[in-house]
């Protein structure tokens, strides 16, 4: 009997280690990600992963930024940027969400409410 208690003592172990080692693999790849803050652009948007939030860039007619949790997938604000025929352009930095749109001056978009910036 105490063969079997070793035994499912040793069992319950490697299934810990086995969980453990799965949360650190996602962990260290959700940081990867977050980390990299350099824009991904793709046809006609471009966004940037920072701090969990997914910030994206559309073109169109209104052309769009959102704004999304990445943990929900929750849509946490949308900003209109009037009509936009090329691909934007979109970066964080300490000051906000900055946007550009066919060579034109950057325009700053607040985190956390899409509101621009002055």
């Amino acid at each position: 009997m105490a063969e079997e208690g070793k035994s499912g003592k040793r069992v319950v172990g490697v299934l810990l280690a086995l969980v453990l080692a799965a949360g650190l693999i996602a962990w260290f790849g959700a940081t990867r990600l977050e980390n990299n803050t350099r824009a991904h652009q793709d046809g006609e948007s471009a966004s940037v992963l920072s701090e969990g939030v997914l910030y994206e860039a559309q073109a169109g007619d209104p052309g769009v930024v959102i704004a999304k949790d990445v943990g929900s997938g929750k849509e946490l604000w949308r900003a209109e940027l009037g009509s936009v025929t090329s691909k934007p352009a979109v970066t964080v930095t300490e000051d906000g969400i900055k946007v550009q749109i066919a060579g034109t001056h950057w325009m700053t978009l607040d985190r956390t409410t899409g509101e621009p910036v002055e």
